[in-house]
């Protein structure tokens, strides 16, 4: 609910919210504890509720002395020192709960989980805890600044126990979480403890398989959230506990039994949590895919009608999504993601999203290559017309069909044109040179041949995508383009074959696809995709929480619009009450700071800085 403006910036600090400004003197009883505001000898969250209500409603009485700060006046800024007073001295007094499908604090009013994500360097197996390197006290201090109120806190299993000696826990460990709870206690900031490394590895890329294969690694993970639970029960400060970080289960039978195997584990760490602890939140995230063991490959789809959540029974449960929509555009860039070279911008009216895309039609009369020729030709398809209300997206495609073992075709300079119901032309909806990258997709229908980004050879430089040895129907695709009802469209390019057979096929392609559910990339985009994610909770009266969620740094650079995706995103979860976490505060991909986790945060990505205040301090609940 959107009440006031928070100005917790630095930069803003001096400017005083004149509405909910009163000047102190003569105006309350300065002859009491400073912050007992109900006459009862003792500063607690009482005080903090009647300063709230004041400040909101300037309708309850304050008996004691509001003007925290000594500045003169009674505002904002007073309750943010009051509530870090609270923290500072004996935390906070109660816990976090569920609701329905809301958060509630200790008095009753609504919580909304905002967090920054502490990566905490675990995908390195890291044999000591980084201490002072990966963050410090004054980044706790810099996140509530900035309008936080949680840390997703990112631990490894190989911190707190051995490998070669399990069941055996490592005080450092526990010591670096207590001095962190410390910390983060002094800025009314609470820790969410999140296993990102399991036993049996690390879950979000498919290797870690042997959490579900060996039923040991199962026992060793509950145990260590027994013994987690059982050392923190009674602080309110952690906010709660988040068991497995984007599970990706093997298929043992059929993808739906991956399900089944989740819920069974997530049920037994929340048991093993509850023989501890009744008093903290359980996060328990959706499977992320099902690991076909025999490929290697992962298929990250749904296999209920639930969105892949497994339901836990047990109270104070939240279940868990992370956001990264669409991928394409917040990894872009990123080899290790397998989207290097990427080049995508926000928003886009060209580029189209789909959930329930089909395959229904293409140019199959337009020019083709002339297999004889050996240099390179300008072909053209014939128009595609969009006459069918539900033709909603287009493919480029680049279309090798039966090259043959020996043969070899090139494209450069493919583009797609748009023309009104006239025949006139508007404009290029997409042109690609392959200067920088290759975004087309290979597909071959019996897996022959190959496709990649010739840096050799082009039509005008020495840069095109490349297609050989297919045995059949076979092509580059580009989809995920915008078609607009009653126009047409063309695709054009420059090809060039080389020793193909006969049969072969080389041309350009306009193919189109239809969509019920079919958007341009646009806020409406992203706040259907997050009511996907939300009709769970919507469904069952249960709380969920986006934990993960972020743009990649090469989003904020040269116009692509990192800044507006993070602000769009940020302003649908304020709208519809999902509780968030940004992911991260300190690495190179993601990180709010970019430089090396190893060393202290230094290089901050000013852009993104910026947008998280102004959008955070904007809104509060």
């Amino acid at each position: 609910m959107k009440i006031m403006k928070i100005f917790r910036s630095l930069a803003a600090a001096a400017v005083l919210v004149s509405c909910f400004a009163i000047h102190a003197h003569g105006a309350f009883n300065n002859n009491t504890i400073n912050g007992d505001l109900n006459s009862d000898m003792t500063v607690d969250i009482d005080d903090v509720k009647i300063l709230s209500d004041f400040l909101i409603n300037n309708e309850c009485t304050i008996s004691g002395n509001a003007d925290i700060n000594n500045d003169g006046n009674v505002n904002i800024f007073d309750l943010i020192k009051l509530k870090r007073m609270l923290v500072s001295s004996d935390g906070y007094t109660g816990f976090i709960k569920a609701d329905g499908n809301l958060l509630v604090d200790e008095t009753g009013k609504q919580y909304m989980i905002k967090g920054m994500a502490f990566g905490n360097n675990v995908w390195s197996n890291p044999s000591y805890p980084p201490e002072n390197l990966h963050h410090t006290e004054e980044s706790y201090k810099e996140l509530a600044d900035m309008g936080f109120n949680s840390v997703r806190f990112y631990i490894n299993y190989g911190l707190f126990e051995s490998d070669s000696n399990p069941y055996t826990y490592n005080e450092k460990g526990f010591e670096w979480l207590d001095k962190n709870i410390s910390q983060a206690k002094k800025y009314g900031i609470r820790l969410l403890f999140n296993m990102h490394y399991p036993q049996g590895g690390y879950q979000s890329q498919g290797n870690g398989e042997a959490l579900w294969t060996n039923e040991e690694n199962q026992k060793r993970l509950i145990a260590l959230w027994t013994e987690i639970a059982r050392r923190y029960s009674n602080e309110p400060s952690v906010l709660g506990y988040g068991i497995v970080n984007e599970p990706v289960v093997p298929i043992v039978t059929t993808a739906e039994d991956c399900l089944t195997q989740w819920q069974k584990l997530a049920q037994q760490i929340t048991d093993g949590i509850r023989s501890e602890d009744e008093n903290h939140l359980i996060f328990v995230e959706r499977l992320c895919a099902a690991k076909d063991t025999e490929t290697g490959q992962s298929q990250w789809a749904n296999f209920n009608d639930e969105n892949n959540y497994v339901r836990v029974n047990g109270d104070n449960i939240v279940y868990e999504f992370h956001y990264y929509e669409p991928h394409i555009y917040t990894h872009q860039g990123f080899d290790w993601a397998g989207t290097g070279g990427y080049d995508y911008s926000y928003p886009d009216e060209n580029l189209a999203m789909s959930y329930d895309s089909k395959w229904e039609n293409a140019t199959f009369n337009g020019d083709s290559a002339d297999l004889s020729d050996g240099e390179w030709q300008y072909l053209e398809s014939s128009f595609m017309n969009i006459n069918n209300d539900n033709y909603k997206i287009l493919s480029l495609v680049f279309q090798a069909q039966n090259l043959g073992k020996n043969g070899v075709a090139y494209a450069d300079n493919l583009k797609i044109d748009e023309y009104d119901e006239n025949g006139q032309f508007i404009k290029t909806v997409y042109y690609d040179d392959f200067n920088k990258s290759n975004l087309f997709y290979f597909w071959s229908n019996n897996s022959s041949g190959n496709g990649y980004l010739s840096t050799s050879i082009g039509y005008d430089d020495n840069t095109s995508i490349c297609i050989y040895g297919t045995t059949d129907d076979a092509n580059f695709g580009k989809s995920n383009i915008s078609a607009v009802q009653g126009h047409k469209y063309k695709a054009s390019g420059y090809f060039k074959v080389v020793n193909a057979e006969k049969d072969a096929v080389v041309r350009p392609r306009v193919d189109v696809w239809s969509s019920d559910s079919a958007y341009v990339l646009d806020k409406n985009y992203i706040e259907t995709s997050l009511i996907n994610n939300i009709q769970f909770s919507i469904d069952n009266n249960v709380p969920v929480y986006c934990g993960e969620f972020g743009a990649g740094i090469n989003c904020f650079s040269e116009n692509r619009g990192g800044e507006q995706w993070v602000s769009d995103v940020i302003d649908i979860c304020f709208q519809y009450g999902i509780n968030f976490n940004y992911h991260t505060y300190h690495e190179n991909s993601f990180g709010l700071y970019t430089n090396s986790p190893l060393s202290p945060p230094d290089q901050r990505n000013d852009s993104l800085y910026n947008t998280l205040i102004s959008t955070l301090t904007d809104s509060t609940d």
